[in-house]
């Protein structure tokens, strides 16, 4: 945490480097809310969503899937 004067206030490990993956996951929720409204909407899964990796969902092409569930399964705890 820095004031507004860059003191720093309090760091925890704050030197050491780490993947961006949950900061981007983060990220990714807050836009989807900020720009949704209605978290009821459903939304079809594309081609390139479903080919995407790393996803525990299992999602296919043509799926259809409301955002709020899709909000749920994107901040899932990632695989290790």
């Amino acid at each position: 945490m820095i004031e507004k004067h860059g003191t720093i206030l309090y760091g925890k490990k704050e030197n050491e480097k780490c993947k961006m993956a949950s900061t981007t996951k983060i990220m990714t929720a807050i836009i989807v809310l900020e720009k949704e409204q209605d978290l009821s909407k459903k939304t079809k899964v594309s081609s390139k969503a479903a080919g995407t990796g790393g996803s525990r969902l299992g999602l296919h092409k043509n799926d259809e899937i409301t955002v709020n569930d899709l909000l749920y399964g994107l901040m899932l705890c990632s695989r290790k």
